[in-house]
């Protein structure tokens, strides 16, 4: 393939993948979906982040989770050795989706404000407890 065989089209779409522009088509939401996820695995995070409401940072590492459990109306439970996180919130799937695959890099609680502007389906966070020490 010669560099001049390259699409116009496919440089657009790379130059609004770039710089983070809104796809105009089906075809290149589809594909800018695909590069996040790409780029996303291509990342995978060691530690989970948990950033608590004060600025508080917990780490957990990747190579400790025992179970994570999803409750549909709206609560995750991961358990990290002996220390379980208690997430609550909407739409929790996805963010259990990349917890379990490694790819979320921090979880925290998210405000009024931002729930406002996201859309209905959007994953939001209301409410995260870490309780150390607890063993099953």
């Amino acid at each position: 393939m010669k560099d001049n065989d390259v699409s116009h089209s496919s440089v657009v779409s790379f130059e609004r993948l770039v710089r983070k522009e809104q796809p105009d088509s089906g075809e290149e939401k589809d594909a800018a979906d695909g590069y996040r996820e790409a780029r996303a695995r291509a990342r995978e995070a060691s530690m989970l982040d948990v950033v608590l409401t004060d600025g508080t940072i917990e780490s957990f590492d990747y190579s400790l989770p025992r179970r994570v459990t999803f409750l549909p109306e709206g609560k995750l439970i991961l358990r990290f050795g002996g220390d379980s996180v208690v997430v609550e919130g909407a739409n929790l799937a996805l963010i259990r989706e990349q917890i379990v695959e490694g790819r979320r890099r921090f979880i925290r609680v998210g405000t009024e404000a931002e729930q406002d502007v996201k859309p209905e389906d959007a994953a939001h966070i209301e409410r995260i407890e870490i309780a150390e020490g607890i063993d099953e």
